[in-house]
Order: C-alpha cells, then sequence, then structure tokens
C-alpha cells in the first residue's frame, strides 16, 4: 500500500491508495463517513483495468479537523475493528 497525494488543501485531500481495490477501498470510505467531521469522501477507481488497484479518494471536512487526521482516525477505527473480530474468533475457538 502507497498513498500517492494529488492535490492537498485546507479541507480537502485526493489521494490515491495504490496496492488496493474495492475491498479495502469500499470500507475505508465507509468508516470516514462515520466521522461527524467529514462532509464528503468518496473514491473511484477510474480504470476497471489499467488501475484496478489505485483507487482514486477525495476526502472533504468541515474544517474542524484535516481531512489528513479524519484518515488517521478511520484506519485506527478499523485496526481496532479487525482487532476486536480477531479477539473473537480466538475466544470462539477456545470453547
Amino acid at each position: 500500500m502507497r498513498i500517492e497525494v494529488i492535490k492537498r488543501e485546507a479541507n480537502v485531500l485526493e489521494f490515491y491508495l495504490e496496492g488496493e481495490d474495492h475491498t479495502f477501498a469500499g470500507l475505508l470510505n465507509e468508516v470516514l463517513h462515520e466521522n461527524r467531521h467529514v462532509v464528503f469522501a468518496s473514491y473511484a477507481i477510474e480504470h476497471p483495468i489499467l488501475m484496478a488497484r489505485k483507487p482514486r479518494f477525495k476526502v472533504v471536512t468541515d474544517g474542524k479537523i484535516t481531512p489528513e487526521k479524519a484518515l488517521e482516525e478511520a484506519a485506527q477505527r478499523i485496526f481496532d475493528r479487525a482487532r476486536e473480530v480477531l479477539n473473537l474468533w480466538k475466544e470462539a475457538a477456545e470453547r
């Protein structure tokens, strides 16, 4: 995974998320929308063959936090949820 910034302004960030597809991009987009300071978040895969693993994101915040902070918080939420699923799976496997 690699992030290539296309555009950065005070409350707008556009970037490519290289090495990912709809699976992770959709999850990230969904979690970004959970943040009350995110007023817009979306991604597109510009070409289904040539850029299949390079979604282009746009994140806009209300200015109370930066888009970078919104991304950081979303990534932490995803990590925390994955850890919770792993712990639940371990508990279930031990029964």
